[in-house]
């Protein structure tokens, strides 16, 4: 594949391990802004990043483009974006027939260390101390995002009582979340290809008098600005579509510092648990195996 019609994601990810601290903050705020980026200068953008003006020619030159005009003209016409394709570095280029698993593991590390790197300790405590507060928690997948949620509500469910998960099979969202109340968190997880509506819907809850959590990729713009706390996890693949590692971790990070939180609660929640299972369910132990 010719160079110049990698995606900007592509290139960003091809080199992201070799940029400076600066750099990558700065390639970060393009990522996020690559829907709309022909609307800032790249010295609105250095700002935004709080960089230099010189950073940013270097990371342009860097990215394997002649000019910033040059980068917007191509990142414009750019045909996949957001796609599944949109999270993988160019396969047609790169991507032998078979992966090998050393290349998925070291692809799964680099996501979650930069992930991890991007989010603020605050950030993260704020989600946490929210989810040990919450009256219930309301946990949303919308399109790639529903297995996640699912995963978060096992988890979540494990160590607090009144976990929903949404959508549901044979239910209404609508109906479900006319009962979003004050007290409550909503947690979504979407990725790439957002409903329109996202933000309205997050606006919306919050209304209500509900705390969102939105768990998103870093091209996330008004749905970000839509919710209380944003987590970005990147979600760069070797393969033709994305790789959601990094926001498995981020679910066990909150689950397990919700249940070192709530330490008593999450026992008594877990014995109730022990109880019914042993009761309803047919499971192996150790000593029926």
């Amino acid at each position: 594949m010719n160079s110049s019609t990698r995606s900007l994601e592509a290139r960003i990810y091809g080199v992201y391990a070799t940029l400076s601290p600066a750099e990558r903050r700065l390639a970060d705020v393009m990522l996020e802004h690559q829907m709309d980026l022909a609307l800032y200068t790249a010295a609105e953008l250095a700002t935004e990043a709080k960089v230099s003006t010189a950073t940013a020619a270097r990371l342009i030159r860097t990215l394997g483009y002649s000019s910033y005009p040059s980068a917007k003209r191509q990142i414009r016409e750019a045909t996949h974006w957001g796609s599944p394709q949109g999270g993988a570095i160019d396969a047609p280029e790169i991507v032998p027939d078979r992966v090998s698993l050393s290349t998925v593991v070291q692809s799964t590390i680099d996501n979650i260390h930069a992930t991890v790197d991007s989010i603020p300790a605050a950030t993260l405590e704020a989600i946490c101390q929210v989810t040990v507060s919450a009256k219930r928690v309301w946990i949303i997948g919308l399109r790639n995002g529903f297995g996640l949620a699912h995963y978060a509500a096992h988890y979540f469910g494990l160590v607090k009582d009144d976990v929903r998960v949404l959508p549901g099979t044979g239910t209404s969202m609508a109906h479900e979340l006319a009962g979003v109340r004050a007290g409550d968190l909503v947690m979504v997880f979407a990725f790439r290809r957002r409903p329109k509506l996202l933000p309205r819907l997050l606006q919306e809850l919050r209304g209500n008098g509900a705390v969102v959590t939105l768990i998103t990729d870093i091209s996330a713009a008004e749905s970000a600005k839509a919710a209380d706390h944003t987590i970005r996890c990147r979600c760069h693949s070797p393969a033709p579509f994305n790789s959601l590692s990094a926001a498995t971790t981020v679910i066990d990070y909150i689950a397990w510092n919700v249940y070192s939180q709530q330490e008593n609660a999450s026992v008594a929640h877990f014995q109730r648990i022990d109880r019914f299972v042993e009761l309803m369910d047919d499971v192996a132990t150790p000593r029926r195996e």
